[in-house]
Formats: C-alpha cells, structure tokens, sequence
C-alpha cells in the first residue's frame, strides 16, 4: 500500500480531496488486513473490492 499511498498523494491533491484520499487509503488497507484474516474471498468481499476500485479510478481521472 506505501506505493499506492505515495502516487495518490504526492500529486496536486491538497485540503478535502488529500483527506479523503487519505480515508480512502486506510480503509483500503484495513479491509486488505481482515480480507487477509479471513481466509477466504465472498461475494461481498468482491463488491467491497469494486467499490474500492471505482473510487480510485475516479480519483486518477
């Protein structure tokens, strides 16, 4: 996560939209450590995943 931290930071975002990276980021990494605990991959995970990636291409463009 560290790379994927340093690209989304360390361009233009300032104020509101570097806070929301930020929370963005951290909640990545926090459902990649329980995702990681529980041994296996549901349909909710999935979703959850999904979601997380429409956010971050939403973010690039």
């Amino acid at each position: 996560m560290p790379f994927l931290r340093g690209r989304l930071l360390n361009g233009s975002a300032s104020g509101q939209r570097r806070e929301y990276i930020e929370c963005l980021l951290d909640e990545l990494e926090h459902f990649y450590q329980r995702l990681s605990w529980s041994g296996g991959i549901s349909e909710a995970h999935w979703r959850t995943l999904k979601s997380f990636h429409r956010e971050l291409v939403a973010l690039l463009y």
